[in-house]
Parts: structure tokens; C-alpha cells; sequence
């Protein structure tokens, strides 16, 4: 058993391609909205916003730093839970090709992330679906305190916004430093939606590993169903992980509505809400291709090896003398006895994590953050 427990695993390289899905997915997002959506709203500040006092914005800006914050650590704990599952007793050939896999989805973000810093005043952003200059207009109404100096004048103290800071200097201190602020944590965002989604995929191929050949089939069984939890894990994880990048989109895509005049507040927040549909649309499914090929393999080595142990209780001098027809009931009996069955309650937490960004989506066409 011992030998058993610490023999190297391999994942069959073809494996692999399912992180191809999630990449298309996200290349076709990128290119569809731009392409053939409506990637800038026809309304200008002017036409849609109102004065209003300029602390309104910190509500806002408050509820997407928060959601930021949420999601960071959320994609920490995917990259550590996948490299627990990269330190494994696997083979260097797995090893290699899970983190080549994991540097190479990476290119289309920075690819998509380096093409928006080359061009910071023309190149179409996401929250241009919400108007021309509309989070333009109302970021400048707030203020970064990182691009300010502390004033001292006749006994009192004020901030001044000074476009001289070093750190950042000519990215973030701007003439509108909070819009300056927003266009890095979306690219931030973004980097990490790329690095956690890459990180929850490819723990869960590796959860296709198999030990080595002429392993007997109880403790091939066995092997089987500890992967099937640590998928159900990553599964769980790319729900609550993609739920809280809808929270994100929520938080930005409101930020506007203080200063929306009351009379647009019911057309601009059917745009909203279209909006978030698509986008809790994108998210589900980058779960449904990455994750959808990973259970569909898992529950076919599952009939795999339930029906190598019917073959092999077929085989026995005992069972050449009864007349016993196999039946599924014999299968799914042996799977559960061994862990490899998905009770409904899984099965209904399965189906819950698969689809929780579309229903953030839906939950945040109620109400606002």
C-alpha cells in the first residue's frame, strides 16, 4: 500500500487541450463585444449625469475595492490549492505540461492587458458600454489620495492633487487620477481572472491522474474517488471565485448611479442589467468548458472501472454457475460502495456552483450592490 500511496501519477497529455476551451471563450468575449455588441453607449455625461457632491463616488468606489479585494483572495486560494495539487506524487512530464499550460494561458490576457497601455485614450474598455465619458466624468469627481500633497496654509491643513509623485508617476497621478486608478484595477483584475481560472482548470485535469499500470482495481478505485473530491473542490471554488467577478462587474457598473439623472434611472438600468446578464453569461461559461469535459472523463473511469469489476466477478468459478444478467443497479452499487456515485445533493451543488454567476447576474438585475 505504501508503494501504492507514493507511486507518481500521470495525466494523459491530451488532457491538457480542455484548458484550450476557456481560452477560446475568453478570446471570443474579447472580440464579440467590440465586434458585433454596442461597445459604446451613445450618451455623454452631459446628456445622462447630474451635479452632485463628490463624496457620492466613494460609495462606489468603496463597493469595487471591496469586491477586488474578495476575488484576490479567492484567486490566492486557487493557486495554492492547485499547486498542493502540482506537488503530488506526480510524473515530470505532468508536471511540465501543467505548468507550460498554466504560462501559456496566460499570454492572451497580457496580450489583451499590454494592447490597452498602449494606447490609454482611445482603446476601447468595458465600462465605455456605459456612455462615452460617463466614468470619466464621475471618477473625476473623486480624489486619489496616493496623487495629493499635504498643504499647510494659515494653520490649516488640506490635500492638493500633485501629478509630480514618483510612484506611478505618469500613470496613476493624471489629470484624473481616480480614472487613471480604475484603468489599473480592471488590468489587475484581469490578471487575475486569468491567473485563478487557469489555476482552478488545470486542478481539476490533474485530478484526471492515474496511477501506474498493473495497480489493482481497489486501490485504482480508491485513487479515483480521492480525485473526484479534490474536483468537486476546484468546482466549488470557480463558482464562489466567478460569482465574486460578477460582484466586481456590479460594483463598477453601478458606481455611475448617483449622479445618473432620475429620469434615465430606469433605461440606464435596463442597460445595466443587459449588461451584467452577458457578462454572468461569459463567466458560467468559462466554468461549463473548462470543468464540463473534466466531470464528463471523471464519471466515464468511474463506469470504466465499475464495469472491470463486473467483468472480473464474471470471471470467478461462482459466477459461471449462476445465470445472473448484469444490470446498471450492480454497477451504480459497486460505485457507491466505493465513493465514485454523485449522491443528488452533490449533484444539485454541483449544478448551483456551474451556474452561480449567472444567477449573481440575475440577482443583481433586482437590486444594485
Amino acid at each position: 500500500m505504501r508503494n501504492f500511496l507514493i507511486a507518481r501519477r500521470r495525466v494523459p497529455p491530451a488532457c491538457f487541450l480542455i484548458l484550450a476551451a476557456p481560452v477560446l471563450i475568453f478570446l471570443l468575449s474579447d472580440w464579440m463585444v467590440p465586434a458585433l455588441g454596442v461597445p459604446m453607449l451613445g450618451i455623454t455625461a452631459d446628456e445622462l449625469l447630474i451635479e452632485g457632491n463628490g463624496y457620492l463616488e466613494a460609495g462606489g468606489r468603496n463597493r469595487y475595492l471591496g469586491a477586488l479585494m474578495f476575488f484576490a483572495v479567492l484567486v490566492v486560494i486557487a493557486v495554492v490549492m492547485f499547486v498542493s495539487e502540482l506537488l503530488r506524487p506526480l510524473t515530470t512530464q505532468t508536471r511540465v505540461l501543467a505548468i507550460a499550460a498554466f504560462l501559456a494561458t496566460q499570454l492572451p490576457v497580457v496580450g489583451t492587458v499590454m494592447g490597452h497601455q498602449e494606447d490609454e485614450i482611445w482603446n476601447w474598455r468595458a465600462y465605455h458600454q456605459l456612455g462615452t465619458d460617463v466614468m470619466a466624468e464621475v471618477l473625476s469627481r473623486g480624489e486619489v489620495r496616493h496623487c495629493q500633497v499635504l498643504i499647510k496654509e494659515d494653520g490649516r491643513n488640506f490635500y492638493r492633487t500633485d501629478p509630480d509623485k514618483p510612484l506611478f508617476a505618469g500613470r496613476l497621478c493624471t489629470e484624473n487620477p481616480g480614472l487613471a486608478l480604475f484603468r489599473f484595477l480592471l488590468d489587475l483584475g484581469s490578471f487575475l481572472s486569468g491567473i485563478g481560472v487557469a489555476a482552478l482548470v488545470l486542478g481539476m485535469i490533474l485530478s484526471l491522474s492515474c496511477p501506474p499500470e498493473r495497480t489493482p482495481l481497489s486501490e485504482r478505485a480508491f485513487d479515483h474517488g480521492r480525485n473526484q473530491r479534490a474536483a468537486r473542490r476546484f468546482l466549488y471554488l470557480a463558482g464562489l471565485m466567478l460569482s465574486a467577478g460578477m460582484f466586481m462587474a456590479m460594483a463598477w457598473m453601478h458606481w455611475p448611479m448617483p449622479f445618473v439623472d432620475a429620469k434615465a434611472h430606469p433605461g440606464y438600468g435596463d442597460t445595466i442589467k443587459a449588461t451584467l446578464f452577458y457578462t454572468g453569461v461569459f463567466y458560467t461559461l468559462l466554468i461549463v468548458t473548462g470543468f464540463g469535459p473534466v466531470m464528463y472523463l471523471a464519471a466515464r473511469r468511474s463506469d470504466q472501472l465499475a464495469m472491470e469489476s463486473l467483468m472480473e466477478e464474471e470471471s470467478t468459478p461462482e459466477a459461471a454457475e449462476d445465470d445472473v444478467v448484469p444490470t446498471v443497479t450492480r454497477l451504480d452499487k459497486w460505485k457507491k460502495s466505493h465513493g465514485l456515485q454523485i449522491s443528488m445533493t452533490e449533484a444539485i451543488q454541483a449544478l448551483i456552483a456551474t451556474g452561480s454567476p449567472l444567477l449573481t447576474a440575475f440577482a443583481g438585475s433586482f437590486s444594485p450592490v
